[in-house]
């Protein structure tokens, strides 16, 4: 057996502040679907003959030359044979419906040695039986994994289900079978209610220290696989705290979660309360930042709504309690759940016929925005890969133009009020290396920096109705910012072989 003080691991925080990193999604719905026979002969097929992990193991030199930093990946472990895997089956399982296990390895061989990180996305709030409702294996949980208040235990004993099934998986004792523990209180949302609960799965209860035992023994098992992060699918769904206990253990470079809210109190909350040292936000999760996401996404062409209060919008913009909350931010303009996509046919399902910004002027603008403002910004895969070579250069020219000037989530922001009497919305952000000036809407007749009295400064990306200039010391020509370096690709261990001190489950 392998413990865990034997794994050679990074000992890094979940994450820092002033982060510089620029994340690419590395899939979208339909990704699962590459190289695989749909189920039904008649359903569109995708990708050519590849899988998902083929795809991105081949484009990991063209990510490094984009000057990403991290890229988020779907869902690590088997879920079936055709499923985009937020039904996870077997834990211990990395060959999946995105590819098989010596795919999944390869792939993020590659990766690290493009100086790309990978963030693994982990569906811990719930899970599917292997076979039925919640015969779990791989590993094997009881009943008492699963919360009290899931809707298997009220079908159960309304006897909905065959009782020959039942006793064959769970024991004749299946009806005083222990069960979970209830759905929690959160003490950070405005709602006043429990933790969420998911109607298509069964509810974990992490609360069980076999539950907790098992994630952990996944996670570092991850980590010997290949990846550095963790990005946390529907956290609302369990207590903060448990993040803060899987991310003190697993040490990751980058932790984002997924608590898909507008309400930025409940934001804050939720990331304050997974700080692996209470009292410092510098040692929490990350948290998509959904009140930016849907501020951009309703005001096109607003320029007006884009000053915020002075300080950005979203969180970005929000220092309450004094607390730089745009320093656990992760901007976005869209991810696999939000946009278009489709049903495994080929229609589009329901709510998602349109994609939240067309490609033209509004992607432009909105990545104008994201990629030079405080926060960590994350990049769609489709609209790098996919949606034409003219915005590709757009987004890595943006990106460079970022990381040459400096800029990152901490950076300070300085908006344009002279830009805002014209009618369009400017900024200057502070870097490390220098400043960064970027005007969203209008021409350069309404503004640009020497309106403001800036000198000494370069043009280095623009496009429809937006443009990006960057002063840096000595004003040199046009930079590109140095391409990463190679990571360290460790050795792999199988989770049922990394053993946790019961000590360490209690960390809270």
């Amino acid at each position: 057996m392998t413990r865990i003080e034997d794994l050679d691991l990074e000992r890094f925080r979940s994450s820092t502040f002033n982060d510089n990193r620029v994340l690419l999604q590395g899939f979208y719905w339909e990704s699962y679907r590459h190289g695989n026979t749909p189920p039904n002969p008649t359903w569109p097929t995708y990708g050519n003959g590849k899988r998902w992990y083929e795809i991105v193991k081949d484009n990991a030199q063209e990510l490094r030359e984009g000057r990403f930093d991290l890229i988020w990946l779907p869902p690590v472990c088997f879920a079936g044979n055709y499923s985009a895997g937020y039904n996870p089956k077997e834990y211990f399982n990395y060959s999946n419906s995105y590819g098989s296990k010596n795919q999944h390895r390869e792939m993020l061989e590659a990766l690290l040695s493009n100086g790309v990180e990978p963030v693994a996305d982990v569906v811990i709030n719930h899970r599917d039986g292997t076979n039925h409702w919640a015969d779990f294996t791989n590993p094997k949980w009881d009943l008492s994994s699963i919360s009290r208040d899931d809707e298997f235990f009220s079908l159960m004993d309304a006897g909905s289900f065959d009782h020959g099934t039942l006793v064959r998986y769970y024991g004749n004792d299946y009806k005083t079978a222990p069960r979970g523990n209830s759905e929690q209180r959160p003490p950070y949302v405005s709602h006043g209610g429990t933790t969420d609960q998911y109607k298509d799965f069964r509810d974990i209860d992490h609360s069980n220290p076999i539950v907790r035992r098992d994630i952990l023994r996944y996670l570092l098992s991850l980590r010997t696989l290949g990846y550095r992060g963790w990005r946390y699918d529907m956290v609302k769904g369990f207590l903060a705290d448990k993040i803060s206990l899987y991310n003190r253990i697993t040490t990751p470079s980058f932790s984002i979660g997924e608590f898909w809210d507008s309400n930025q109190g409940d934001l804050r909350g939720w990331a304050w309360h997974t700080a692996i040292e209470n009292g410092r936000l510098d040692t929490a999760s990350n948290v998509f930042d959904f009140s930016s996401y849907y501020t951009l996404k309703d005001n096109k062409g607003n320029y007006q709504a884009l000053f915020g209060y002075g300080k950005g919008i979203g969180l970005v913009g929000d220092n309450t309690d004094g607390h730089p909350w745009k320093n656990r931010a992760m901007t976005f303009l869209e991810n696999h759940d939000t946009g278009y996509r489709t049903k495994e046919d080929g229609t589009p399902q329901d709510d998602h016929h349109f994609d939240s910004f067309a490609n033209n002027w509004e992607v432009e603008q909105g990545y104008a925005y994201i990629l030079t403002h405080p926060g960590i910004p994350s990049v769609y895969w489709k609209h790098y890969f996919d949606w034409g070579s003219e915005l590709k250069n757009k987004i890595k020219a943006l990106i460079n133009a970022r990381k040459v000037a400096g800029v990152h989530a901490g950076s300070l922001l300085h908006t344009q009020e002279n830009a805002r009497n014209n009618g369009v919305y400017a900024a200057r952000v502070d870097g490390r290396f220098g400043e960064l000036f970027v005007r969203i809407g209008g021409d350069d007749f309404q503004w640009q920096p020497f309106y403001s009295g800036y000198h000494n400064y370069r043009e280095y990306a623009y496009g429809n109705g937006w443009k990006v200039w960057v002063k840096i010391g000595g004003n040199p020509d046009i930079l590109q910012f140095p391409l990463k370096n190679p990571f360290r690709i460790p050795s792999f261990t199988e989770a049922d072989e990394i053993e946790i001190d019961t000590s360490l489950l209690y960390l809270l």
